[in-house]
């Protein structure tokens, strides 16, 4: 799709910085949309990079991923929200769950789009967000920012597969993550990767309020 069909203002170049922790998709996203007038200046692996990148130099826009190590997406939002206002941030997610969208757009995301739109709806919200508008778009559906908020506590829908509720179960049991580790035959560093997924799809803020929504919901057997 050739970028001028989708009104990208070719007065100015938009310079944009891509965050996210696989390097696949770090170049597949930064040659998707790079063009004449969309240049990507920096590709960083986590949001901390992303900072010390602008306190070099600013940009338009800040495409992000949500999950990732040292600073997550959301947290690197808040940040960039706070310290650098003209820039503008999007989410760039395989998450759909709507509490998650609503936390993002409560942190002050111009964007949640998901990992499985298109290029002409990557562009596009591209666009919204360098005119100062929100948008989110999903596969399962369009949300308006008035329509997913106080959705930060739904939890019906959420799906957890069968190792993320293994693990939740032992999380609730008060087991370290070495002993997971150990009972699962898994790495440690997988069983971090999993808890971070599950506090996320739960929008819990730490592993006390992750027990808690759990046991509140009965997603687990006791």
């Amino acid at each position: 799709m050739n970028v001028e069909k989708h009104n990208i203002d070719k007065s100015k170049t938009i310079n944009i910085i891509i965050a996210d922790d696989h390097s696949i998709l770090l170049e597949g996203i930064t040659s998707l949309i790079s063009s004449k007038y969309i240049n990507v200046v920096a590709n960083c692996k986590n949001g901390q990079e992303v900072l010390d990148f602008l306190k070099e130099q600013e940009v338009d826009l800040v495409i992000s991923d949500i999950n990732m190590p040292v600073m997550d997406g959301i947290t690197l939002v808040k940040k960039i929200t706070k310290l650098y206002p003209k820039t503008k941030t999007m989410m760039l997610s395989m998450y759909e769950e709507r509490h998650i969208i609503s936390k993002a757009i409560k942190a002050g995301t111009n964007a949640y789009i998901s990992k499985n739109a298109g290029k002409k709806d990557i562009l596009n919200a591209i666009e919204i967000c360098m005119k100062g508008e929100k948008v989110t778009f999903t596969n399962q559906s369009k949300f308006t920012q008035k329509s997913i908020q106080n959705t930060d506590k739904l939890i019906k829908g959420i799906y957890l597969t069968d190792r993320e509720r293994q693990i939740l179960k032992l999380i609730t049991q008060e087991e370290s993550n070495t002993d997971i580790s150990l009972a699962l035959n898994i790495s440690k560093r997988t069983v971090e990767a999993h808890k971070k997924n599950i506090i996320l799809k739960l929008g819990a803020t730490n592993t006390i309020g992750l027990i808690k929504i759990a046991l509140k919901n009965k997603l687990i057997e006791i």
